[in-house]
Order: C-alpha cells, then sequence, then structure tokens
C-alpha cells in the first residue's frame, strides 16, 4: 500500500497561494474615504456601498444631501485605486483615486460634465476615515 506524503514545496506553494488570495481579497475593499474640493465647494464620503455628497448648512452643521447607491454607481478597480462615474440632477460626476494608500492633490480629482457637456476638474483632498 502507498502513502503520499506532500513535499516541502507543495506545502509552501499552498500557503503562498493562500497569502495571495487573502491579500487580493483584503485590496479589492475600497476603505472609507472622505475627500472635498478647494474650499469645501464639493464634499463626499466614498463609503463600501454608497457615496455620500456632504453640505454645511449656514449654522455650520454638516448634512448629508445626497447618497447614491452602489446600483447606480460604475466603479473600475485598479491595481492601487479606482475610479467611480454617476450621475446626479443630469451631471456626469467622475471621481478618479489613483491610489489609495497614497492619496494625493495631484492625482485624484474630481470631474463634473454638464449635460451642455461643459466639464469642470477639481483636485481633491482626501484622507482615509
Amino acid at each position: 500500500m502507498k502513502t503520499k506524503t506532500l513535499s516541502l514545496s507543495t506545502i509552501l506553494g499552498f500557503l503562498g497561494l493562500l497569502i495571495i488570495i487573502h491579500s487580493m481579497k483584503a485590496h479589492s475593499e475600497t476603505p472609507k474615504i472622505s475627500c472635498s474640493t478647494a474650499f469645501g465647494a464639493k464634499k463626499f464620503t466614498i463609503h463600501e456601498s454608497h457615496i455620500s455628497f456632504d453640505k454645511e448648512d449656514p449654522s455650520g452643521v454638516n448634512r448629508s444631501i445626497s447618497s447614491i447607491e452602489n446600483s447606480s454607481i460604475r466603479t473600475q478597480k485598479e491595481h492601487t485605486g479606482f475610479s467611480k462615474t454617476l450621475y446626479i440632477e443630469g451631471n456626469k460626476y467622475f471621481i478618479r483615486i489613483q491610489n489609495i494608500s497614497q492619496l494625493s492633490e495631484i492625482n485624484d480629482y474630481l470631474s463634473i460634465t454638464s449635460s451642455r457637456g461643459h466639464v469642470m476638474t477639481y483636485p481633491l483632498t482626501c484622507q482615509s476615515v
């Protein structure tokens, strides 16, 4: 009767595969990120399942004025970042985060395209929450 034994290379290969799968799953989850444009004209928070846009009322209190569910958001994940496209009141919002682990005002931006085709692009100041 023959018994099979697992070689050390097979065990290490299996453990390596488990580590890779775990790291890919952890990377695929979008962390909660809070972003704003210059002077706070646009503020929003990117959650795992939705995006909340905030506005400060005259008394200085931040309120969520709009929450868009993931079913209305097109997300394109990349190796280190992501982009999200959504529509609010006829305007197309394009959010680009180049690197989740190194948020940058230079590489991260919000682009809003009006129904007439006019495009405004804002650099984003973001931070993980």
